[in-house]
């Protein structure tokens, strides 16, 4: 065998052909390079530095963006004039072993200032005003923030023109500063209820003097508006049917639909009135009610349904009625007796569906801090508000846990909760008859490390701000990403401003790139001592 070898060598030697020994065992290929960049994900900047390192590697391999062949080329790799948008930068570490697997960032250029809202006209809800939303625009960003100082997104505004100064900032720094205007306007009437018919006694050869309360009227935004009826009310009305229309007007000069009714006045004996059993009240979730009827014998009964859709007609009825598919709005049943001369008397019913869900509140924050979470909110300004309703459970459970009803108030301290624990809070806000709205849900995480909140995306290197410790001398703060530490710090005060790149232990680590962990210990005596208490407190978050 051994000869056999030496006769190829020799024959690859003659022919000029290199013969690579092989080895029994396999080398194994450089690591994927350690790789940091001067640049965020999102940056403003159209040029980038790469630095980059691999113990064993011979040569390094670079491309960008994915568009044509690897070149070769060496550490620290910039890049200049690059276009805005989404960029990829990735280097692979080579050897006589073989090539690695490829290191990359991601990040994207941003050179355009975002846009500001336009005008926005709005229309009223309440005498406050209308809740308004707005939002800038950017070219890449899908969400630049937007300060408007007193006037932000999603707050009250009242009745007129409201002009709002805005800067918006996207995630790559650039801003826009400019003003806008918010019209809020009421262009819808008020709404008149229906109203009973007017049974009278004659009174005199000409008829009865009349006196009636007239129809109620509603409105979104003005509390009361003017409501004029024709014939009006202490007009002497003549025997037999006389019907009156009724509108309503608003501040705005809006005017409602007309209702309308009859006033009766009749001669001889009256019938004794029916009576009436609901299964509704006067405020109702229901599209479905109904009336069971109790009337002397040998009268003839007649049912009226008037509502938003009009008022409605007498039609023979039993001892029962029902009415089902209702809407929204405000409803008058009229059942009527008539006698064997012909004389009428009626009862009535009024009753409100409401089907509509409120609002949901706007503005929902949680802040965990030592041991407790403090919720805050801003209330829906819907006219039939009632309350709010609050829940809470541990994000790896499924059972909710009322907390509290609230009327009138916009927060809520929970202390029965304990630290680094992740907590889902719920909120639903309910009106008066009853409906809930859309549910509204946010995080907290109860930590004596105070910032960054747990799970925050932020765009920036941090300040992580912890409660201070009683009689602690200094610190120790580690971040680690993927279980491997890559900070390890020992500040004095209840607070440490990290970087966006750093060394630790002779290698070079950047904030960007996924999610850290932060840990923090509170040492006391003598920095050399070692003298640590228990974790005190840990969070996570992201820059990007």
């Amino acid at each position: 065998m051994l000869r056999r070898i030496a006769f190829f060598a020799l024959a690859a030697a003659v022919s000029g052909v290199m013969l690579v020994s092989v080895s029994s065992g396999q080398v194994a290929p450089p690591a994927s390079p350690s790789l940091t960049a001067n640049v965020l994900p999102w940056t403003s900047q159209t040029s980038a530095t790469f630095q980059f390192s691999s113990p064993g590697a011979t040569s390094y391999t670079c491309r960008l963006d994915g568009g044509g062949p690897e070149t070769d080329c060496v550490s620290p790799k910039s890049y200049s004039g690059l276009s805005q948008g989404s960029h990829v930068f990735q280097v692979v570490a080579v050897s006589t072993d073989g090539e690695s697997g490829p290191s990359s960032f991601t990040w994207t250029v941003d050179t355009t200032n975002p846009g500001l809202p336009s005008n926005v006209v709005s229309e009223a809800t309440s005498a406050a005003g209308a809740i308004v939303s707005f939002s800038a625009s950017d070219n890449l960003d899908p969400a630049p923030t937007l300060a408007c100082g007193a006037h932000p997104p999603g707050s009250t505004f009242p009745l007129g023109d409201t002009t709002v100064t805005c800067t918006a900032k996207d995630a790559a720094g650039n801003e826009s500063t400019g003003s806008f205007a918010v019209t809020v306007r009421d262009t819808t009437p008020p709404t008149l209820a229906p109203h009973i018919d007017v049974i009278r006694q004659q009174q005199t050869a000409a008829g009865a003097l009349v006196r009636y309360q007239r129809p109620a009227a509603t409105d979104a935004v003005d509390p009361t508006p003017t409501v004029k009826c024709s014939p009006d009310t202490g007009t002497v009305f003549p025997i037999g049917e006389t019907p009156v229309t009724c509108t309503a007007t608003d501040d705005s000069g809006g005017v409602s639909a007309p209702t309308t009714f009859t006033v009766i006045v009749q001669q001889g004996a009256v019938p004794p009135q029916p009576g009436i059993a609901s299964s509704v009240g006067s405020l109702t979730r229901r599209s479905t009610v109904t009336f069971v009827l109790t009337f002397e014998s040998g009268a003839t009964l007649a049912c009226r349904l008037d509502g938003p859709l009009g008022p409605g007609e007498f039609t023979p009825c039993s001892g029962t009625q029902t009415y089902s598919g209702l809407q929204d709005g405000a409803y008058l049943f009229t059942v009527q007796v008539t006698n064997g001369v012909g004389n009428v008397s009626q009862s009535t019913h009024a009753w409100t569906v409401d089907l509509t869900r409120p609002a949901r509140v706007s503005r929902l924050t949680a802040r965990g801090r030592y041991r407790m979470v403090t919720l805050s909110w801003t209330k829906p300004i819907d006219v039939d508000y009632d309350h709010v309703r609050i829940w809470r459970k541990r994000a790896e459970t499924k059972k909710w846990k009322r907390l509290a009803d609230r009327v009138s108030a916009v927060s809520l301290t929970d202390r029965a909760v304990s630290n680094h624990i992740h907590y889902l809070y719920r909120i639903r806000s309910f009106d008066d008859a009853g409906n809930a709205s859309g549910a509204m849900q946010v995080s907290a995480w109860p930590s004596p490390i105070l910032w960054p909140t747990y799970n925050a995306t932020l765009h920036s290197p941090p300040v992580v701000d912890w409660r201070p410790v009683g009689n602690a001398t200094y610190y120790n703060m580690q971040l680690k990403r993927d279980g491997r530490k890559i900070l390890s710090v020992w500040p004095f005060g209840s607070g440490y401003r990290l970087r966006s790149t750093w060394t630790y232990r002779g290698k070079r680590h950047m904030l960007a790139g996924g999610p850290v962990t932060v840990y923090v210990w509170a040492g006391f005596g003598p920095k050399s001592a070692a003298h640590y208490g228990p974790l005190y407190g840990h969070t996570r978050f992201k820059v990007g």
